[in-house]
């Protein structure tokens, strides 16, 4: 998110989804009787990571860059001002700020009066191509100057259909610098079953649900950089050789707070059970079975609120170029995971859904998406994380009761 004023100049910086400053406002919206309505309405949790809470904090922390801003766009959004002069958002990218209705495909009053928001200062939704490039992109690039420039989708929706996850029968588990869970179904109106997911729109059509985590490759690099333990290929190789959970740790890994499923800003991360033996290496191990963990736990969500049978397929660098990660992920999910052949999801995807719309393919299901690898879970192992699983639970259930985040 940022914010331009009347003459499209930004008044703030961009924001990611990680800016936590605004969470002791996404407190407050949590703590009102229509939360949950808003979540269903939006399919977003109140959490920092949306806008609604974001707003009324840089209200309150920048006034007067806030009084200045006429618009608040998505930084494609603003990208694509700057290359046609439109002032629009996708229906894809407003379904992701947690202001928009995803159901009527409208913004939503609700989220709009929680933000303490002038509705004139949202842009106008619409998934219609623009032809004709600004005169100073079209004399930069004279082949793309009239060709037609669909509006940014989401990322995550677009990973989905990149990497063959298109329809009900596919989960896309995406372990990138963060990580997630996401289906992509059609149908005529959004199905928020559990508080801790969330639902956006791909397109007028089709949406895209799942589970989010902060946690991801990030983790990786925290532990990396922190704990010195020598170049990637051989702490791979070390951590191969170690046995299932064989360190006696617990980690809950929150480096960067929490999202799915209880959507609790300020958590931190928590190493329970180091003694004089544990060594780096353990550390590092651990971190990977907890990311692992948690998405255990919240697939066992996700298989609830939306019951079928359906295959996981793996996506996300850091987890695609880790020779441990996978074989450790299959375990504790007790299930095999097909390994993506795609190095780009988010771009096919992008481009998929383009073809689709210029009616170059039937649909997005219509292409073949490679697979290079099926990893399957070892029974061993699964049963060694089932308990461990129910320690990090315990641990997490503790932390939170104790409201130490």
């Amino acid at each position: 998110m940022l914010g331009v004023d009347q003459n499209m100049r930004p008044t703030t910086p961009i924001f990611t989804w990680a800016d936590r400053r605004s969470a002791t406002h996404a407190a407050r919206l949590r703590s009102a009787p229509d939360a949950g309505q808003l979540h269903r309405e939006t399919g977003c949790p109140v959490h920092s990571s949306f806008w609604p809470a974001r707003l009324l904090w840089l209200a309150e922390a920048e006034p007067a860059a806030y009084a200045a801003t006429r618009f608040w766009l998505s930084a494609a959004d603003y990208m694509y001002f700057r290359l046609f002069g439109t002032v629009t958002a996708s229906t894809s990218m407003a379904s992701g700020t947690g202001l928009f209705d995803i159901g009527r495909l409208i913004w939503s009053e609700r989220a709009i009066r929680a933000a303490k928001l002038d509705p004139a200062a949202l842009p106008d939704v619409s998934d219609a191509p623009c032809h004709g490039l600004r005169a100073e992109y079209a004399e930069r690039w004279p082949q793309l100057r009239d060709v037609p420039w669909f509006p940014a989708k989401g990322d995550g929706a677009c990973s989905n259909i990149g990497a063959g996850c298109a329809d009900d029968g596919r989960m896309a588990f995406m372990l990138g610098t963060s990580g997630s869970m996401r289906i992509v179904w059609e149908a005529g109106k959004a199905a928020i079953a559990d508080p801790g997911q969330w639902c956006y729109r791909v397109d007028r059509r089709r949406f895209a649900g799942g589970m989010a985590l902060s946690e991801g490759g990030n983790a990786v690099a925290w532990a990396r950089k922190s704990l010195l333990l020598g170049a990637p290929a051989e702490i791979e190789a070390n951590v191969v050789a170690m046995p299932p959970d064989g360190h006696g740790l617990t980690v809950l890994p929150f480096f960067l707070g929490a999202r799915s499923p209880d959507w609790i800003d300020g958590r931190t991360a928590v190493f329970a059970g180091i003694t004089a033996a544990t060594s780096p290496l353990d550390m590092y191990r651990a971190v990977l079975e907890s990311v692992a963990i948690r998405f255990a736990l919240l697939k066992r969500r996700l298989d609830a609120a939306r019951p079928g049978q359906r295959r996981v397929v793996a996506t996300g660098a850091a987890f695609l170029q880790s020779s441990a990660w996978p074989q450790i992920v299959a375990d504790c999910l007790g299930e095999e995971i097909m390994l993506s052949g795609v190095s780009e999801g988010s771009l096919r995807g992008a481009a998929i859904l383009a073809l689709e719309e210029l009616g170059c393919i039937a649909s997005i299901g219509a292409l073949e998406s490679p697979i290079t690898a099926v990893v399957n879970p070892d029974a061993e192992a699964h049963a060694i994380y089932a308990k461990a699983m129910e320690r990090h639970k315990r641990l997490d259930e503790q932390m939170i009761s104790m409201n130490v985040v």
